[in-house]
Formats: C-alpha cells, structure tokens, sequence
C-alpha cells in the first residue's frame, strides 16, 4: 500500500491533466465555475469506480461537499495545484518522500528568528505551557523532542510545533526549507495561545498538510 502523501499526489495530478485534457478537445471552458463542475464530476467518479487507494477516500469526501456547498468558490483547481506543487517541492526527481533532517527545521527556526519571531527550544511541554510573548510572533519546539527526536540527524518521530503568529509566513519559511507542516489544533494547545503543528518524519501525514494557495 502506498502512502497518503503519493496517493494524494497522484489523485490530484491525474485530476488535472484530465481537466488539461477535456479543456484541450474544448469539452470544458475554462472558467473556475466550469473547472469546479468537472472536478466535482470527476471526484465522485473517482469514488464510486474506487480509482485511488481508500487512504485517500475522506479528502474526495470533503472536495465533494466544498464543491456542491462553495461552488467556483470551493478553489478545488487552485488546492490540487497547491497540493501538487507543495509535494513535489518536498519529494525527490522519482516522487519518492525524502528523509527531513534536523538541519532542516533548524534552518527553518533560524528564518524565523530573522522575521521577528520568538523561537523556543529550549522549553520543556508538558500538559500545560503559558509562554508570553507580548504580541510577538512566537514558536516554540519540545526541547525533549527537539533532542531525542533525530538519530544521526534524521528525524524518526513526528515532531510537534506550537505557533502563534503570521501563519502563511510560517508556511513560507517552512516551504523555503522543504518541511510541510500538518495542523493538529490552529489555536488551543498545550502551549496556551498556540496551535499545534506537526513535522513527519519524510513529511509524509495521514492527511494533507497545510497549504500555501495562491
């Protein structure tokens, strides 16, 4: 069975070269109210004649209702791209998951620290942290974790990230380091005022990460 992360990878990208396709013969216009119908269509196909791993079965699910409740607003085009672009940025040339190494999310700790965050890893988390930041964006990281989470500089275990502040700048830095980050809670934590977000080793979650849409 293959991961969430390349079964969700290869719904999307088949999605859209078949919408590429259909708007090719001109059987589709290309319009976001038009391309929506199509992928609405096209994802309760999917399900029905089961064409993809049943990992992926709960996100066609909300699509499907984004799609029918939102209309052209439900995005479906520009979250596939998204979706397509934020995996391929994080997967090697053979779209397999590449190992996350501690380099990475320090480097990505470091970004931080230069837009003005409060980064924190030297923080124990236990059931309740209440970190005061006076309006600063702040992130903070287990230091348990921090320290016993890599062997030989590879991640091994998921590792938790407790945000407040600007988070599509957040995304961003994470992005510019090849690191996803997969929302558990955007606001209450054990951290008080933060939400939390998880690393995966070879970012590779159960469920779609957080996305950057244009």
């Amino acid at each position: 069975m293959t991961s969430f992360s390349t079964s969700i990878h290869q719904v999307v990208t088949t999605a859209l070269a078949d919408l590429h396709e259909a708007q090719l013969k001109g059987k589709i216009p290309k319009n976001p109210l038009s391309e929506t119908h199509f992928l609405a269509a096209w994802t309760t196909n999917a399900m029905k004649k089961k064409r993809f791993e049943s990992d992926v079965l709960p996100t066609l699910k909300i699509w499907q209702r984004k799609a029918r409740s939102l209309g052209k607003n439900a995005a479906l085009v520009e979250t596939f791209q998204a979706i397509k672009a934020h995996y391929e940025h994080v997967f090697d040339q053979d779209l397999k998951a590449k190992p996350v190494y501690k380099q990475q999310i320090i480097d990505f700790c470091d970004k931080l620290t230069g837009l003005q965050w409060m980064v924190n890893t030297d923080l124990e988390v236990g059931e309740k942290l209440n970190r005061h930041s006076a309006g600063q964006a702040s992130m903070i990281i287990c230091n348990q974790q921090f320290e016993q989470y890599f062997e030989d500089g590879l991640l091994v275990k998921p590792i938790s990230l407790y945000i407040r502040g600007d988070l599509p700048e957040a995304l961003q830095a994470a992005f510019e380091q090849s690191l996803l980050l997969y929302k558990v809670t955007d606001y209450k934590s054990k951290v008080k005022y933060h939400g939390e977000y998880i690393i995966y080793n070879n970012n590779e979650g159960e469920f779609l990460p957080e996305l950057l849409i244009a």
